[in-house]
């Protein structure tokens, strides 16, 4: 549970739900049948949900004021991570939407309710499939405004990256194939960024198009497809729910990873004899819906003022 405003957040298992005492709503308390505290569904995903425990379960668990710099809010950080979440909701439940349809179809050709004289539609299709591209474009904003409090710019056209980089490369450059990670990372915000101008800003060189459901030679129907032309993120026509669930598995995991980072180079000092940071858990286990978790560690060699041995 965090507090964040005047609203309590909880984060469980299958959904995320906020509450607020009756008190900020009615402070005279003039309606008595109004209930102690009132509760609201935020997201219907919890952390089962491997989108989740990226966003919300990690900033949950880093977003802690013993570690974070005074420049950095509590309230900022989870609130970005919460409009990261509910743009990625929105996403998934597009697919999963998509998923409902297409297994009606399955079963309606099963029982021979569709023939292949008949190729159907899916309801709103470029409308979800658009409206998806756009959400996961907010998503790749929110990372860059999660790194703006960490890393104010200072000036308006400054690259988002331009002091955050060259402190991941200071401290991490030397791990192995943390070129490549860090390069893969910036090659997933820069493909959904690329996405959605190719989406609203179609020419001969960038386009999206999305196709519904298409007849096969052999009488098999074809799930919708999406095909996207641009000169650095072209997308081969794909599977619309494949593509969905790639996009949002892809820049959950960023998010996640970029909030560590983020988190690792700006610990407070808490007592010098300690090193603190950032760590992942082994095996992708979790620490209340997070892989990452807060943890100081004595350094090597460091006197804590103990008597001295006797030398006899």
């Amino acid at each position: 549970m965090k507090v964040i405003g005047d609203r309590m957040y909880m984060l469980a298992e299958r959904c995320l739900s906020s509450s607020v005492f009756a008190d900020r709503i009615d402070p005279e308390r003039t309606n008595p049948n109004l209930p102690q505290i009132i509760q609201q569904k935020e997201l219907e995903f919890g952390v089962e949900h491997r989108f989740v425990r990226g966003t919300v379960g990690a900033a949950f668990e880093l977003a802690d004021a013993t570690y974070l710099p005074d420049s950095v809010t509590s309230d900022a950080l989870l609130r970005i991570a919460l409009d990261a979440a509910s743009s990625l909701a929105s996403v998934v439940g597009v697919a999963n939407e998509l998923r409902r349809h297409q297994d009606e179809m399955r079963e309606a050709s099963r029982t021979r309710l569709l023939t292949a004289a008949y190729v159907p539609r899916t309801p709103n299709l470029t409308a979800k499939v658009r409206q998806s591209l756009a959400a996961l474009r907010d998503v790749e904003i929110e990372i860059k405004k999660l790194t703006a409090l960490f890393f104010p710019e200072k000036a308006r056209n400054e690259p988002w990256d331009s002091k955050f980089k060259p402190a991941l490369l200071a401290k991490y450059g030397e791990a192995d194939d943390f070129h490549a990670w860090m390069n893969a990372a910036w090659e997933v915000l820069a493909t959904v960024a690329n996405h959605r101008h190719a989406m609203i800003h179609p020419n001969e060189t960038k386009s999206v198009t999305i196709f519904d459901y298409e007849l096969q030679a052999d009488g098999s129907l074809l799930a919708p497809t999406i095909e996207i032309a641009h000169q650095d993120s072209a997308l081969t026509k794909r599977d619309v729910i494949q593509f969905l669930d790639a996009q949002v598995a892809d820049i959950a995991e960023v998010f996640e990873a970029l909030l560590g980072y983020l988190c690792d180079l700006n610990v407070r000092t808490i007592l010098p004899q300690f090193e603190s940071g950032v760590f992942a858990l082994p095996n992708r286990e979790t620490q209340r819906g997070s892989h990452l978790v807060w943890r100081s560690i004595a350094k090597d060699g460091v006197s804590f003022g103990a008597p001295a041995s006797n030398p006899k």
